[in-house]
């Protein structure tokens, strides 16, 4: 879901490299750690005989929530998921444009993240697990291998090119940025990007070169500070570089947050070689949900064959949608208090469980604390440390928007009189900003149909489709069609009459959904130490004789937000942490993130 687009330049190394995105701060090698269970046949971790069938409480059903849910099943626990909203998968969100009737023509839109890196082996491992994998196919990013071809629209000059094959002034602002900049000392691109590929794999080498970053005080560089005080850019460098990026997508949405936030996402290779999952992205979470880990090749302690996260979970709650989590409290024994407002009955109920996980954002963690009195606010403030609320209250979010269009067809495919094709993914610096095209006829799955994101969009461009509320779809829609009409006049591009018949359209702006208030975290400059506060407290008395049992997870959590990747990761440290907390902790070969925290956490500061 990140702002940060795909890139050109080096994606067929990276693939060739077979790099692993082993985020720097703390390079545990979860995808390793998934795949060295399966192969010894145990669930990632035990726990005590007398804790067999404790109740975990999950908050939240995205794909942290339920990767955490599945893995803690696995090793003999309880999960009970609750859900705020009414339909599993958070920014995991498929939604289907077109007739149920007529599923062929029908197609998914994918309302949040829509594009998944394969350097996110974790998150890959489970696309894997729930047969999702062979139904995908290359996102068609811009100036990508996967698209026929790409127009960026820049000061009100269109430029087309086909495939990857750059404009020469596009690939000099690429040049410029990998050869020379972020060559440089101390970023030593090559040097990293050789650290996390699988054959020459250097956990403490990643460790040295990142944490020289961190001494150096790149933490407190915005983005754009990066390119005028370190890259030493002209300004119509800049302002190139953040419209269009390298040919396949602007960046200057990104220039007001930390470099780090950017310089991570490069180094693990997660900005490129993107998947798109013909199933829908939410199948994922769904699947977990509702399929027993021995139908998937699982081993499973404790649980008889069949049972499901789904079948756990609403044996304590039957109703698990429209669950709003509004009070956690740690009582004086270790066991947590939490109080549920049910949107379907309209009322409050209690619950105690021994262990929570907490993996929505975390800004709804805060604004809960004040609404049941100062009391409660006063109780509910113990599940963290001042500085972690600190962290909690402050950390940044990005707001995004889309909106959809369901086509007859992929019309695009079309050539033109001048031997281009009638419409391209399209890069502009107006108002549209991000247009991507969406063909599903070559799925295997129910859903074959056509359809474009007329808009897709972060930060200040989003908020300029939170207008207009009286009828705001048909006036943005209108507004992007005539933006893209007036692009490709010379093809006499009428989109009105090439989208589906019945209700194409859809849109979303993360920054109005009730129990998400943005769409991702991405930090400020000087917020390194917020994020290092954050990911690590699921370390929080692990190592003593009655583990805390409040444990965060989700993208926010992690150094990678607005990546699936690190919402399966955190769920993974969520998952060693319930191990651990109920009298138990990971097999004696397979070590776990908890196993390898001493030599791998992040540096403080």
């Amino acid at each position: 879901m990140s702002a940060i687009p795909s890139r050109t330049k080096g994606a067929v190394r990276l693939l060739a490299n077979d790099v692993t995105a082993l985020v720097p701060d703390f390079p545990f090698h979860y995808a390793r750690f998934l795949d060295q269970a399966a192969s010894n046949g145990t669930p990632l971790g035990q726990v005590s005989i007398s804790a067999l069938g404790s109740k975990v409480l999950i908050v939240g059903a995205g794909v942290a929530g339920l990767v955490a849910a599945y893995e803690a099943m696995r090793m003999g626990l309880h999960p009970v998921v609750v859900e705020a909203g009414d339909r599993i998968g958070g920014r995991l969100y498929s939604y289907v444009k077109g007739d149920p009737q007529d599923s062929a023509n029908s197609v998914i839109c994918e309302m949040g993240a829509m594009r998944f890196p394969v350097s996110g082996k974790a998150l890959m491992h489970y696309f894997d697990k729930v047969d999702m994998s062979a139904n995908s196919a290359d996102f068609p990013n811009p100036g990508s291998p996967a698209t026929p071809s790409t127009v960026v629209d820049y000061q009100q000059r269109q430029v087309y090119y086909e495939g990857d094959n750059l404009p020469e002034e596009y690939a000099e602002i690429e040049r410029k940025l990998f050869d020379v900049f972020l060559e440089q000392d101390p970023i030593k691109f090559s040097e990293m990007e050789a650290a996390m590929s699988e054959g020459s794999l250097d956990q403490a080498k990643i460790k040295t070169l990142w944490n020289a970053i961190i001494d150096a005080g790149w933490d407190n560089l915005s983005f754009f500070a990066a390119m005028v005080e370190q890259a030493g850019w002209s300004r119509e460098d800049i302002d190139l570089f953040g419209q269009i990026g390298f040919g396949t997508g602007g960046w200057n949405t990104d220039y007001p947050n930390c470099f780090l936030e950017v310089l991570r996402v490069l180094y693990t290779g997660l900005d490129t070689n993107h998947k798109l999952m013909y199933d829908g992205s939410s199948e994922l979470p769904c699947r977990l949900w509702g399929r027993s880990p021995d139908a998937m090749g699982d081993s499973m302690a404790h649980w008889s064959a069949g049972t499901t996260v789904e079948s756990l979970s609403t044996q304590v709650i039957p109703q698990i949608f429209k669950q709003e989590v509004r009070q956690i409290m740690r009582r004086s024994d270790g066991q947590f208090d939490v109080w549920i407002f049910d949107h379907n009955l309209g009322s409050s109920h209690q619950y105690t469980f021994p262990a929570v996980v907490y993996t929505p954002h975390k800004r709804i963690l805060d604004k809960f604390r004040y609404m049941d009195g100062a009391e409660r606010f006063n109780l509910m403030n113990g599940l963290l440390s001042a500085k972690q609320w600190e962290a909690v209250m402050y950390t940044h979010y990005m707001q995004s928007a889309k909106i959809f269009a369901q086509t007859k067809k992929p019309f695009w495919t079309d050539v033109g009189v001048d031997q281009q094709y009638r419409m391209s993914v399209t890069l502009s610096d107006r108002i549209t900003r991000g247009t991507y095209l969406l063909d599903y006829a070559a799925s295997h799955g129910a859903y074959r149909g056509s359809g474009m994101f007329l808009s897709y969009t972060w930060n200040d461009d989003s908020l300029k489709f939170l207008g207009d509320r009286v009828a705001p779809l048909p006036s943005h829609v209108a507004v992007c069609s005539t933006l893209l009409d007036s692009v490709y006049a010379h093809h006499q591009l009428d989109l009105a009459a090439e989208f589906g018949m019945t209700d194409p359209f859809v849109e979303i702006n993360w920054e109005e959904q009730p129990f998400f208030l943005c769409a991702f975290k991405m930090n400020l400059p000087g917020q390194y130490e917020y994020q290092r506060l954050l990911f690590s407290q699921f370390m929080n008395g692990v190592h003593s004789e009655n583990p805390d049992g409040f444990i965060l997870a989700g993208d926010d959590v992690s150094f990678t937000g607005g990546w699936a990747e690190g919402a399966v990761t955190t769920a993974l440290n969520a998952v060693n942490k319930l191990a651990v907390k109920f009298g138990g902790g990971t097999f004696i070969n397979n070590r776990g993130p908890i196993d390898d925290w001493t030599a791998l956490q992040p540096k403080a500061l």
